[in-house]
C-alpha cells in the first residue's frame, strides 16, 4: 500500500464538492482513486445543474478511475456473498483490494470488510 494514494468513495466526492473543507486537506497530496461505479454514482445524479456536473468533469479529471477486470470480479462476488452487501459497495473495496489502498468512505455498509483497509470518515450519509 502507498501511503499517499487513497480509493474514494463516491460520499467523499459529494462532501468535498459541497465545500467540506476537512475532506480537502485530508485529500491534498494524494492520489485519487475512484472505481467505475463510484464515477456512475457521482454522474447520475437526478438534479445535476450544468455548473455542478462540470465541477464533476473537473474533479474527476483529477481521479484516476479503476474500470472492472477479473480480480476486481470475482473479489466483488466472494464479498458479497460473505457479507450480503450491495453490489456497488462491493465493487469498491474490490478496486480498493486490487489497488492494495484503503477506502476513504463515510458509508457505514463498507465497515462489514475485514479484508480491506477503510478509513472512516465519520459522516451520516
Amino acid at each position: 500500500m502507498n501511503g499517499d494514494s487513497l480509493v474514494v468513495d463516491a460520499n467523499i466526492i459529494i462532501y468535498h464538492l459541497n465545500g467540506d473543507r476537512t475532506l480537502e486537506a485530508m485529500l491534498e497530496g494524494k492520489k485519487i482513486f475512484l472505481s467505475f461505479i463510484s464515477e456512475i454514482e457521482i454522474k447520475s445524479f437526478q438534479s445535476l445543474t450544468k455548473s455542478q456536473a462540470l465541477a464533476i468533469e473537473e474533479l474527476l479529471g483529477y481521479c484516476h478511475i479503476i474500470h472492472s477486470n477479473d480480480f476486481i470480479t470475482d473479489f466483488t462476488v466472494r464479498l458479497r456473498k460473505k457479507y450480503s452487501i450491495k453490489i456497488p459497495d462491493a465493487i469498491i473495496l474490490g478496486t480498493a483490494q486490487y489497488l492494495n489502498m484503503p477506502v476513504l468512505t463515510a458509508d457505514k455498509r463498507l465497515l462489514v470488510s475485514k479484508e480491506v483497509r477503510i478509513i472512516w470518515y465519520g459522516q451520516e450519509v
